[in-house]
């Protein structure tokens, strides 16, 4: 099997954009550079890539354009092309039902078609220097326990919860279920420890900058990446993994914590892929994208959320990304097998309770998740949730009964990658 890696810039030109995170502000400048980060995988005739954006999100629509692009140029499957978004809120809002649905109640921007036809032009670029740097590897794969994320639900006895982003006297207190895995695959020039690519997954909202800057930023992810390559002669390849409703420590803290957040996550994973463990030969690749078909929230489920001092206004607000309450979709999800590592493309924000399900579940002796690959449906929280209420609970458009289903239809198909 071989691999290459590549990196491509996708800031928008001259800044204009509004900036995906909280409310649609415009941004002012860009602090640091946004980019796609690619890593394309040849065995055989079988060729995958994965990209991972400097973005909030994607929706289906403009993955289905980006991977038709990708299709035209390369002898490559649909179903065997992974996208994921690292979630940075202070990169360009891309997401069409956003305007189209009046969501903030802005309408379409301008810069919308000129930088769509930017970042299918990129993708393709970035997608071909990836294909034309693939070389032989050796695998090698680690773990490292990385603290500096936090669950931002806080519960009391008395059956209430309190978000910890808006109450941040409780982040020293703070308690709820987090995953700290920093999850590294390092593929290293064959007979070396030395990596040429770094993959590496961590369940964290990158939003340590967040509101407090309107510059465009990649957050954490771009300071994590900038100091791989400073130390190293290889180009990492970030993603967040299963961060539902897991903060950095101190959100919106300015672009201080984003380097010291960002110094943390990229010491441990050079150190640690260092003393990483060595894959035997041969290695499989493997792909695999299914549906599965799960409801869309009806306004009686909103209903049955508890909104403690929220009101109906936090209904009509949610409602409206909805796009046909009550109605069934296909909701997509993807497969990426690496010997004994599965990569699992999720259709929004999968909290990190799903995620560690599925991790101690899966099949594979690795597991990580992608973050909104396959769609953005915003939240999938696990049921329990529903019945505490928050931001989680009320900002998703499936169904709370779908996340069983939606996990059991992910499991399976992991059995069936497993057994190929």
């Amino acid at each position: 099997m071989h691999a290459g890696f590549a990196e491509i810039v996708i800031t928008p030109p001259n800044a204009d954009c509004l900036l995906a995170g909280y409310a649609l502000f415009p941004a002012t400048g860009v602090h640091d550079d946004l980019y796609a980060s690619a890593l394309y995988l040849v065995e055989g005739d079988h060729h995958a890539v994965l990209i991972s954006y400097d973005l909030l999100a994607m929706e289906k629509a403009l993955i289905a354009r980006l991977k038709a692009a990708i299709c035209a140029r390369f002898p490559i499957q649909p179903e065997a092309i992974l996208f994921t978004c690292t979630h940075t809120h202070e990169g360009p809002e891309v997401r069409e039902r956003k305007f189209r649905d009046r969501w903030y109640g802005e309408e379409r921007p301008a810069y919308l078609d000129g930088y769509l036809a930017l970042l299918t032009e990129k993708t393709v670029e970035v997608a071909q220097i990836a294909a034309a740097a693939c070389r032989p590897f050796h695998l090698r794969v680690n773990r490292a326990h990385v603290d500096e994320n936090m669950n931002r639900r806080f519960f009391l006895p008395n059956g209430n919860y309190l978000g910890v982003p808006d109450h941040k006297d409780l982040i020293p207190i703070t308690h709820g279920h987090t995953d700290k895995e920093l999850g590294i695959l390092a593929f290293c020039t064959p007979g070396t420890r030395r990596p040429f690519g770094l993959f590496l997954n961590y369940a964290m909202h990158p939003l340590t900058a967040g509101q407090s800057s309107s510059l465009i930023s990649a957050d954490v992810p771009g300071v994590v990446r900038a100091l791989i390559k400073e130390s190293t002669d290889c180009l990492p390849i970030y993603t967040t993994g299963a961060a539902g409703d897991n903060h950095p420590k101190a959100p919106e803290a300015g672009f201080a914590e984003t380097r010291r957040v960002g110094a943390v996550l990229a010491t441990a994973a050079m150190m640690r892929a260092y003393d990483a463990h060595h894959v035997m030969e041969p290695l499989s690749m493997r792909t695999l994208t299914r549906s599965v078909p799960l409801q869309l929230r009806t306004r009686a489920e909103f209903e049955q959320i508890p909104a403690t001092g929220m009101g109906e206004r936090v209904i009509d607000e949610n409602l409206c990304r909805v796009e046909a309450p009550g109605t069934t979709v296909d909701v997509e999800f993807s497969l990426l097998a690496i010997g004994p590592v599965l990569l699992i493309g999720v259709p929004g924000e999968l909290d990190s309770e799903l995620g560690s399900v599925l991790k101690w579940f899966s099949p594979f002796q690795y597991t990580y998740i992608l973050y909104q690959a396959t769609d953005s449906l915003d939240y999938i929280a696990h049921p329990n949730a529903y019945r505490w209420g928050g931001f989680e609970a009320f900002c998703g458009q499936l169904s709370p009964g779908t996340a069983r289903p939606l996990i059991n239809a992910i499991l399976d198909a992991a059995e069936a990658l497993a057994k190929e």
